[in-house]
């Protein structure tokens, strides 16, 4: 077909028209991004809507479909900044509530942002390792130093409250969705179970969890499917098990690590907790074989002082030798936390271990080091006294384990755990705790494992090396007070949004007002202090966040972080200085 000169320059016209329309639709796409703001909702009294403000402008955000706890929707790039806020439902331009702050123009996607938090990250001073690492553990992303994730359960109602309500019973669990939101990522896991955790702590009006995510289709949250989630209640500070567990693995034993995460559930806020893994598979396979999924383990034994801890007498787990029947051990005080490889689940390695320690060699080192890795007690046993575990192997026999390092293993590993009563929160003496001689330490000289290795005078003269070291390498003021103020830094606002909330639990603390050392039998008596523990429940609660952190408290029970770490590293190194001047 021959077209005459007009109709070429119309099919021309219209052909720029076309491609100025098709770039113009692709610039607007450009200049689009996503927004994403998480913890903020619609509350049924307002009846708002929820919108992302651009350059003054607000543009409406929906829920999302992967989790209603979060919000999404696009917009133009911000030229000035932006915030969210909460808009009258039905209109675009009334705000009824908004951010405080505004946020920086940002040229992609934003990250799932906290409502009514204007920093994400964190640029918090890095623990330098003492020692190397004794083990091969895997690395993960599930704990990013800096970061605060947030976690969201959806389930019945019923049922969480039915939990919450009875939260002495051991038994009772819910199945829930989980959702874990951090930076650009958002993992969602369906059948989750979730149930109370901890023992003592069930007393506690906020309450610890436990995590189980289904092992069918291979998900896990960063390698691991089981965790806890800490509630942080009996320390004003919330920082003390995140140091804590910090200076374990800068110290090259075998532990878990800790971050920080704000949790709701049923889209409420259920407040701030510290995320910990599970001693519970596939924790042996990432902390001691890499992840390596044909890792052959052997028993792993919890420690758990005793079996009713509101009873008087019993055997407590301070491995004292109660003979070779089995069923002395299986009183409660210790659990098989995880079975073997095999499935054989048994207590007679424990007891060969413990009988190993009633009539243990001075002049053996060969001998101890086929029953225990003794560079795990020796460092777990200094740290117990420079950071001051009142509810230790030394003080209550209680809060470690015991792994039998492979299946069918005779070495034993020891692992300290459940560390929140630590750093100067104390039911012992502050005065024998910090005197800087070990041996007022309390309890430190009565457990027959502290007390049989230091017969020895390698591994006595080893520990008091790595005392030494760690008071001036490691729990030194030099060294954490700048970690401290950063963790302290991160976690303020989210202290106060924690504070402020309501609790879930329904027990009332002051049951345990009236519980005290005459609940024990003699092996811990003199080690528990009634004043300190009387001390504990009649002190303020909580004390202002920057004394828990700093000090002084004034308090018998409770010294702030800082103080305690300035007092102890002086103490013991006070201590063998004199010493080395007298010899």
């Amino acid at each position: 077909m021959c077209l005459s000169d007009d109709e070429k320059l119309i099919l021309l016209l219209l052909a720029s028209s076309e491609a100025i329309i098709s770039n113009g639709e692709e610039d607007v796409d450009n200049n689009n991004i996503n927004y994403r703001v998480v913890g903020t909702f619609p509350k049924p009294e307002i009846n708002d809507a929820i919108a992302v403000v651009i350059d003054e402008t607000p543009y409406p955000l929906s829920p999302s479909p992967e989790d209603n706890l979060t919000y999404v929707g696009s917009g133009p790039i911000a030229t000035q900044g932006y915030y969210y806020a909460h808009v009258k439902e039905g209109s675009t331009n009334e705000i009824t509530s908004q951010e405080p702050f505004t946020r920086q123009p940002t040229q992609s996607d934003t990250d799932y942002e906290f409502y009514n938090r204007s920093r994400a990250y964190w640029d918090i001073p890095a623990l330098p390792n003492l020692y190397n690492p004794l083990f091969h553990r895997k690395k993960s992303d599930l704990h990013l130093d800096g970061q605060i994730a947030t976690v969201h359960f959806t389930g019945n109602s019923t049922e969480l409250i039915d939990i919450h309500g009875n939260a002495m019973n051991e038994d009772a669990f819910v199945m829930v969705n989980m959702t874990f939101i951090r930076g650009q990522e958002l993992h969602t896991f369906e059948d989750v179970k979730m149930e109370l955790s901890g023992r003592s702590s069930r007393w506690n009006p906020k309450l610890s969890y436990s995590i189980k995510i289904p092992k069918e289709g291979g998900t896990s949250l960063y390698g691991y499917r089981r965790l806890k989630l800490r509630s942080l209640f009996s320390d004003p500070s919330y920082i003390r098990e995140a140091l804590v567990y910090h200076i374990l693995r800068a110290s090259g034993l075998a532990t878990t690590d800790f971050s920080y995460v704000r949790v709701f559930i049923n889209q409420k806020s259920a407040g701030f907790f510290g995320l910990i893994e599970n001693f519970k598979n596939p924790w042996l396979n990432n902390e001691f074989a890499n992840g390596d999924p044909d890792y052959q383990q052997g028993n792993l034994y919890q420690a758990r002082l005793v079996a009713d801890i509101f009873s008087p007498g019993g055997r407590i787990s301070d491995l004292s030798y109660e003979g070779n029947n089995a069923s002395h051990y299986k009183e409660g005080q210790y659990k098989i936390k995880e079975d073997p490889s095999d499935k054989n689940r048994s207590y007679e390695p424990l007891i060969g271990l413990i009988k190993f320690l009633e009539n243990a060699p001075v002049d053996n080192i060969t001998a101890w080091e086929q029953h225990f890795n003794m560079e795990t007690v020796l460092r777990s046993m200094a740290l117990e006294v420079v950071l001051g575990f009142s509810d230790g192997y030394s003080t209550l026999a209680d809060n470690y384990y015991v792994y039998q390092n492979g299946l069918n293993a005779g070495q034993f590993i020891y692992i300290p755990s459940d560390v929140d009563l630590s750093v100067g929160s104390t039911m012992s003496k502050l005065s024998n705790m910090l005197s800087g001689d070990y041996r007022t330490y309390p309890g430190f000289l009565r457990r027959p494992l502290t007390r049989q290795f230091l017969r020895v005078p390698e591994f006595k003269e080893r520990f008091e090396e790595i005392l030494q070291q760690l008071a001036s390498h490691l729990v030194n003021p030099s060294v954490l007070n700048p970690i401290i103020d950063g963790i302290a830094d991160m976690i303020r606002q989210d202290v106060e949004w924690d504070q402020s909330l309501p609790r879930l639990g329904t027990t009332e603390i002051d049951i345990l007002a009236n519980q005290t050392s005459s609940i024990f039998d003699d092996k811990l008596s003199g080690i528990i202090d009634d004043a300190a523990i009387k001390d504990a429940f009649e002190r303020p609660q909580p004390l202002p966040f920057d004394t828990a952190v700093n000090g002084p408290t004034g308090h018998i029970s409770l010294t702030g972080v800082k103080e305690y770490i300035a007092n102890s590293s002086r103490a013991i190194l006070s201590f063998y200085g004199k010493q080395q001047e007298n010899e």
